[in-house]
């Protein structure tokens, strides 16, 4: 069937492509969706916001629906987006080492995002479900001319990110 080990490679790279683009675009919403402002309205970081600042917050969101399986960071690339998973759970691997596994409304790529630097970090989600992409340059240009928008998410990433920190230098003691 395959002439040579390239060949196959090719092949074997074109059907996951594809399986990837088939499995995890379910719908996408875009701005001014009524489903994509009900999802902003339910985020939790996003609490402090006022409902036309959440407007606001849709130029710079999408919604997705994304199937199990589908790994939403691989460590070293590079990342143009955060990802807000809406109800759902994941596992974070390094080097395909299991480091923790998230549950419930969570965030993806804060890190990458602040320091713009390579994804330090494989994440699968294990279930299925609905994500908010936020788009990294579009949200820097809103928080930049939103000044509260920006405070709100940046003392948010803050708190994660502190909670983070807290919870892997106390584990074991």
């Amino acid at each position: 069937m395959f002439r040579n080990k390239k060949d196959r490679l090719y092949t074997l790279f074109t059907m996951t492509v594809l399986c990837i683009l088939f499995c995890t675009v379910s719908y996408a919403a875009q701005p001014g969706d009524p489903a994509l402002s009900a999802a902003l309205s339910r985020v939790k970081m996003f609490a402090d916001l006022t409902s036309a600042e959440r407007e606001a917050l849709q130029s710079a969101a999408k919604l997705r629906h994304v199937q199990a399986g589908v790994c939403l960071t691989r460590k070293g690339a590079a990342l143009d987006r955060m990802f807000i998973i809406l109800d759902g759970e994941a596992e974070v691997r390094v080097n395909g080492e299991f480091v923790t596994a998230q549950s419930g409304q969570f965030l993806v790529g804060e890190a990458e995002y602040l320091d713009q630097g390579p994804v330090f970090a494989d994440v699968t989600l294990v279930k299925e479900a609905d994500i908010i992409e936020l788009m990294n340059d579009a949200l820097t240009r809103l928080m930049e001319s939103q000044p509260h928008i920006g405070y709100v998410i940046m003392r948010e990433i803050a708190r994660i990110e502190g909670k983070r920190l807290r919870a892997t230098t106390t584990a074991g003691k």
